[in-house]
C-alpha cells in the first residue's frame, strides 16, 4: 500500500529538534515558528518521539533526557540558523548559521551551489580570522555592507576558523533548510 509522500525535507527535522528545548511547545507554536503544516509537525514529532529523543504532555512537547545530550553535542558544533533580516537583498529573507568546529575549512563555489540546489535564491559563505572575509573573493565585506556586517558579528559568537553560512531566500523556511544543507557538506549533524 503506498502512502501520503512527505511534504517535508530532513533539514526541517532538525530545525524542529533544535526548536524544541526542556520547556514544553505545543504543535500549533511549532506549526507557525517553522511554517509547516499540522500534519507534517505531527509526523515529524512522532518520529522524533520514537527516537526516543521528545515526550509528550498537555502543554506541549520537551525534549527528553536523550534529546538534550544530542541537542548539546549539535550546539557544540553549530550556531543556528538564525533570521537575520539583512539588507543585502532587500525583498528576500535572510539568516546565518555558525559553524563552529568545521572538519572541513575550504569554501568553495560549491558550497553556495548546494544553497540553491536547496532553495536559496544566494548565499554567501564567511571564514573568520580575526575579521569575517570571503575566502574566494577580494571583496570587503565590512566596507561594503556596514549595517550588515554589524548585524552579523553581533548575532554571532565568533572565534578563528569559524564558518558563516548566510542565505536569501523568499520565506525563512527554504533560508534556514539550505543553510543547513550546506552546513551538512561541511560536517556531520545528525539526530
Amino acid at each position: 500500500m503506498v502512502g501520503n509522500k512527505p511534504n517535508y525535507r530532513k533539514e526541517d527535522v532538525l530545525r524542529t529538534f533544535l526548536y524544541i528545548d526542556e520547556k514544553p511547545v505545543s504543535r500549533m507554536e511549532l506549526v507557525k515558528k517553522l511554517s509547516l503544516g499540522e500534519g507534517t509537525i505531527r509526523t515529524i514529532l512522532n518520529n522524533l518521539k520514537n527516537k526516543k529523543l521528545l515526550k509528550s504532555n498537555k502543554p506541549g512537547h520537551f525534549l527528553s533526557r536523550k534529546g538534550k545530550e544530542r541537542k548539546e553535542k549539535i550546539i557544540e558544533k553549530i550556531s543556528g540558523p538564525k533570521k537575520l533580516a539583512l539588507k543585502e537583498y532587500k525583498r528576500l529573507k535572510s539568516c546565518g548559521l555558525l559553524i563552529k568546529k568545521p572538519s572541513k575549512k575550504k569554501i568553495t563555489l560549491d558550497l553556495r551551489d548546494e544553497a540553491i540546489r536547496s532553495g536559496a535564491y544566494s548565499a554567501i559563505m564567511f571564514l573568520y580570522d580575526k575579521d569575517l572575509a570571503i575566502p574566494f573573493l577580494d571583496y570587503e565585506y565590512k566596507r561594503e555592507n556596514p549595517e550588515d556586517y554589524r548585524k552579523i558579528i553581533e548575532s554571532f559568537e565568533f572565534k578563528k576558523e569559524n564558518i558563516l553560512i548566510i542565505t536569501f531566500a523568499k520565506d525563512y523556511r527554504t533560508c534556514e533548510n539550505s543553510a543547513i544543507a550546506v552546513a551538512q557538506k561541511i560536517i556531520r549533524i545528525t539526530i
